[in-house]
């Protein structure tokens, strides 16, 4: 009787201390923000220029205007990025056109009121992918019965590819935080070691929307599901795996980690500071509709 009363009581106690707690942040310097993913696609090209905020800060970040953006090719084609609106500068290419081809290698310079800002990347090779394989699960642990889906790709020989893998649902990208798809060969990590292998089962079903734990949803009949492959350099792996991680911080719980910026691939001669990352990928990719 006395352990119950004990235990009535420090429940009780430990309640009524939670209070509210409001944190008040520094503000950290302004920084400017490079977001330059480039594929070989013959579509309409963006980088996006922000500068950073504060990380309660919730409002769309500010875009970069007046800067000038060109890539160039070792083979010595230049494209210029013309401004369009809150920071993005769009290049587009004329019919048939593209960025290049795998094997490229590019150079990204920026100019922003003087200060010099640049990025070396390099278009790597891609794996087609196979096919989409549909089917219907139940009675499934913590799944709901439905139609899923995995993809089927192969890996090169040849250890170091890289690759970010998208997933589109009726032409919307999947980007919640547990739907980034990167790997390593075909694998997550360099670790893993498996080279030249169709990708693993966890990579393949990744190409299945989830809820906001996780969990994969059913696509239903009717629905469209596109499947990318974009190769890139390990720079970019690291900086992805990164990211993720920060993302998924918070599923760590009190394991979690102090969030830092992740440091990328942009350089600059003067004393400004930039984050980002520029990549060049060559784009494999299938889209079929659900069953």
């Amino acid at each position: 009787m006395k352990k119950l009363l004990l235990y009535t009581f420090l429940i009780g106690f430990l309640s009524s201390c939670e209070d509210p707690i409001d944190v008040t942040l520094e503000s950290g310097p302004t920084q400017f923000v490079v977001d330059a993913w480039i594929t070989n696609e013959s579509k309409p090209q963006t980088i996006k220029l922000t500068y950073s905020q504060d990380y309660l800060d919730s409002a769309i970040a500010s875009g970069v205007a007046g800067a000038s953006v060109e890539i160039q090719s070792d083979n010595g084609n230049i494209f210029l990025f013309s401004e369009n609106a809150d920071g993005n500068y769009i290049w587009i290419p004329g019919p048939g056109e593209s960025i290049g081809d795998i094997g490229d290698n590019y150079t990204l310079n920026i100019d922003i009121n003087g200060e010099k800002i640049t990025a070396q990347s390099s278009m790597n090779r891609v794996p087609v992918i196979d096919s989409i394989f549909q089917e219907f699960r139940d009675d499934e642990v913590f799944l709901d019965d439905g139609i899923y889906c995995q993809f089927f790709s192969r890996d090169f020989i040849g250890k170091g590819d890289t690759y970010w893998i998208k997933t589109f649902k009726n032409d919307t990208f999947l980007n919640r935080p547990f739907e980034l798809n990167i790997a390593y060969d075909a694998a997550f990590d360099s670790g893993s070691e498996v080279d030249g292998l169709i990708f693993i089962t966890p990579i393949r079903e990744f190409a299945n929307p989830t809820d906001d734990d996780g969990i994969p949803e059913p696509w239903m009949p009717g629905e469209k599901i596109r499947v990318e492959i974009h190769s890139m350099t390990n720079a970019s792996f690291d900086y992805m795996e990164t990211l993720r991680d920060q993302l998924l911080n918070g599923s760590n719980g009190i394991f979690a980690e102090p969030l830092a910026n992740a440091n990328g691939n942009i350089e600059t001669t003067g004393d400004i500071n930039v984050l980002g990352q520029f990549n060049v990928a060559a784009v494999s990719s299938i889209e079929e509709m659900i069953r």
